[in-house]
């Protein structure tokens, strides 16, 4: 009995997880939704060239499960479990891109939901994926450090989704 009371339990966590998640998309979904003509002026700044490489961008319904190609996005889902905004592009070159912005993640939601947190995202490793140059990796950095924050997408170089 005590073993079925366990994955039952472990089950409500795994959906409340999920459902936590989808609730932190939506939200930047909607924020990008809304500075959507402010990212494209603000893009124009940085320099691009035909061998420039894209990021897979999940963000919103539409882009959820194939993604979408984006060169300088103005947010971000980085894993299932992290996602950025109000991005800063500073570089979007051919060997990686770096970006400041605001982090939040299911990791931070009691504290991070309504103020997210500040960091540093790097872009890195581009990869050919079904004949389109993309950035395969991502590091990112908090400011201030990661402090009681201990997280895999905040532990150094991480897969960033190409499909």
């Amino acid at each position: 009995m005590k073993r079925t009371t366990s994955i039952v339990r472990r089950h409500k966590t795994a959906l409340g997880a999920a459902l936590a998640c989808v609730a932190v998309l939506g939200t930047v979904a909607t924020a990008t939704g809304a500075q959507a003509a402010t990212a494209s002026e603000h893009t124009a700044s940085v320099a691009r060239t035909s061998n420039t490489p894209y990021v897979m961008n999940h963000i919103g319904e539409e882009h959820a499960d194939q993604g979408k190609a984006e060169r300088s996005p103005e947010a971000l889902v980085l894993t299932e479990h992290t996602s950025a905004g109000n991005l800063d592009w500073k570089e979007w070159g051919t060997k990686k891109a770096v970006a400041t912005g605001e982090i939040t993640g299911m990791w931070c939601l009691e504290t991070c939901q309504d103020k997210p947190l500040k960091g540093t995202l790097t872009l890195s490793d581009p990869k050919t994926v079904n004949g389109k140059k993309v950035f395969s990796s991502f590091t990112l950095k908090l400011a201030g450090g990661n402090g009681s924050y201990d997280v895999e997408d905040l532990k150094g170089k991480q897969h960033l989704a190409t499909t």
